[in-house]
């Protein structure tokens, strides 16, 4: 058995063990990490310690800690119930509403769980006073902030982006992005029509008034929009840009300075950057090599976008899609690309990877899925919910795989 072998299934093993002892498989990745690459492999320790993506770490710690002082000072929860507001209480207009205040407000970024964390319990509890069912409002709000998730400037986009940049694939821009919202919008039409949305035509229930927004709150929307306008228009780092604007609202007294920095994702920052410095040794060892042969092998230029995207999906079931499934397949991005002669650019399956890894997290399995469950009013049959969200995850994963397959064919995915 090979050391690169064998460093591929110090990953799995990482990923069974997690997912079996609730334990972050950033941890027990770091600590393979050592054991593989120091005395299996004999990478000195200093430059295990360097693989560390402090790039990374640096952006993910900045975008949560802003976000995390909007959601303590109540602005998110505030900016929501007026946004849902809007709809007057027309039942299908709150199901409308919930999708794209779920897509807005991941997009600017607080990502997909802040938002989902956010608006599941609100939503949930409105779906079942309005007769809404409850399997449909949980997955439009989950794919609205799924879609919003993969933002350039929210958590899991900043981490698609910085994998393809690190691994040669290149500059992405707001192709991920884009292409993300598109088909997430299309697949929550579709469930929108299969769950009976048209039968909430004409319903309508009573929606307070929300409160106004206060002075911290009004400074912390504008430091938002100023974040975004930093980013877009003056190309400054987002963690850089949120640290400092985080740093203002603290020094203004917009939080308390230790809820902030335990409103920090540390366990998401543990996962990703744990689990990349285990993909930076089996990479040095030659497993990504061998992971992309065997990819390699199962696909040809019609079928890699399809094969591709229900692998990323299949693996995000049980495992984290920013956390495992991209730092593990984004890194063959460029040698399958090659060993497929080209027809299929790395860009292509850099933007399949991403997209598929994040389209079945409705599944009960993922944390969005878990979320909807556990804030699911204590008269629902939650049971059901499980089943019902388990099999249209594997719905989701066969929209996707088909729909990019598609775009592939016709020429609008390169």
């Amino acid at each position: 058995m090979t050391i690169a072998i064998i460093s591929l299934l110090s990953l799995v093993l990482a990923i069974a063990i997690g997912f079996w002892k609730n334990v972050n498989v950033g941890l027990i990745a770091l600590t393979f990490s050592l054991f593989i690459g120091f005395y299996l492999g004999g990478i000195p320790i200093d430059k295990i310690i360097s693989y560390w993506p402090l790039k990374l770490f640096f952006t993910t710690f900045g975008v949560t800690l802003l976000f995390g002082i909007t959601k303590l000072n109540g602005t998110l929860e505030k900016l929501s119930n007026m946004m849902i507001y809007q709809s007057r209480g027309k039942t299908i207009l709150i199901v409308v509403v919930f999708y794209f205040l779920s897509l807005i407000l991941a997009s600017i970024g607080p990502g997909n769980i802040s938002t989902g964390a956010l608006l599941l319990p609100i939503g949930l509890a409105l779906a079942y006073q309005a007769k809404i069912p409850i399997a449909l409002m949980s997955i439009i709000i989950i794919n609205g902030a799924i879609a919003g998730g993969l933002s350039p400037i929210a958590p899991n986009g900043i981490v698609a982006l910085q994998l393809a940049l690190e691994h040669g694939v290149g500059e992405l821009g707001f192709r991920i992005y884009l292409t993300h919202v598109v088909s997430m919008t299309l697949l929550s039409v579709f469930f929108f029509f299969l769950l009976g949305g048209l039968k909430l035509k004409g319903n309508s229930i009573h929606i307070e008034k929300p409160e106004k927004l206060n002075k911290q709150q009004i400074i912390t929307l504008i430091c938002i929009i100023i974040l975004i306008l930093w980013v877009m228009v003056f190309g400054v780092n987002v963690g850089f840009a949120s640290i400092v604007l985080a740093t203002f609202l603290l020094i203004i007294k917009s939080a308390d300075p230790h809820q902030a920095i335990h409103s920090v994702a540390w366990t998401a920052i543990t996962l990703i950057c744990g689990t990349a410095v285990l993909i930076s040794v089996i990479s040095e060892l030659g497993g990504v090599s061998l992971l992309t042969t065997i990819l390699a092998q199962m696909m040809n230029t019609h079928t890699a976008i399809p094969i591709m995207a229900i692998l990323s999906g299949v693996m995000s079931m049980f495992s984290s899609a920013v956390g495992v499934v991209m730092p593990t397949l984004i890194p063959t991005a460029v040698e399958l690309a090659n060993k497929l002669n080209n027809t299929v650019t790395p860009a292509v399956i850099t933007i399949v990877i991403a997209i598929g890894s994040h389209f079945v997290t409705i599944s009960p399995f993922s944390t969005m899925g878990a979320l909807a469950i556990a804030s699911a009013p204590d008269v629902v049959d939650r049971k059901k919910l499980f089943n019902q969200l388990f099999m249209y995850a594997f719905v989701s994963l066969a929209f996707i795989a088909i729909f990019l397959w598609i775009l592939g064919l016709v020429g609008i995915l390169v």
